[in-house]
């Protein structure tokens, strides 16, 4: 992953001004820059990086967006996406949302099938007795999400438990307020369930 980030990290560092969208340079960036990472079809292969396909429009942009004004910081991602999103104007954003919001999503690995049978009942019920929504409200009964809320179905169990912890803190304003008040009444074992529940989706 070190060697996927430094690649990254240097392309991004050769461009001399701002990536404007024009004809098909979108799929340009994604096979010279975002692949490195997360694949050309968006559809990554390291758990610990997410996969992009099929992915909202809304709530990819609002990320990169993020990333750009540097108001997400999350430690494992924000070395690399400041730089490649610095470099992005508002068209360049809406067209990569635009490709991967059409790639098809590969089916997630089931993990281990106990866990990933207590976090269906958390994710589908949620937890009454402390207060914890069910996650179909906002990501869907298939967790394919809504809008600015991601799709989650797929998705690697490494990524979402590293996001859940994320959300403790002040690194990921978007969907902060709505996330933290979760994610503070889950254990980090019920985080894991729900993950792995996602992830066989």
């Amino acid at each position: 992953m070190k060697s996927a980030r430094l690649i990254a990290g240097i392309l991004a560092a050769l461009w001399l001004a701002p990536v404007h969208a024009q004809g098909n340079d979108a799929k340009q960036m994604v096979v010279t820059v975002c692949s490195k990472c997360h694949g050309t079809d968006g559809n990554s292969s390291s758990p610990a990086i997410p996969k992009l396909a099929g992915q909202h429009k809304e709530y990819f942009v609002a990320q990169v967006k993020a990333f750009r004004d540097r108001s997400r910081k999350d430690p494992d991602a924000h070395t690399d996406m400041w730089t490649i999103s610095g470099r992005l104007d508002d068209a360049m954003v809406a067209k990569l949302a635009d490709y991967y919001a059409s790639q098809k999503p590969a089916r997630g690995t089931p993990g281990d099938a106990q866990l990933a049978a207590k976090g269906k009942v958390i994710y589908e019920r949620g937890i009454q007795s402390r207060g914890v929504p069910a996650c179909v409200f906002c990501h869907g009964q298939q967790g394919q999400g809504i809008a600015v809320f991601p799709r989650l179905a797929g998705q690697h169990a490494e990524y979402l438990v590293k996001q859940i912890k994320v959300f403790h803190t002040d690194d990921r304003p978007n969907l902060a307020v709505t996330m933290k008040s979760v994610v503070e009444r889950l254990s980090d074992e019920e985080a894991e369930q729900v993950a792995a529940y996602l992830q066989g989706l």
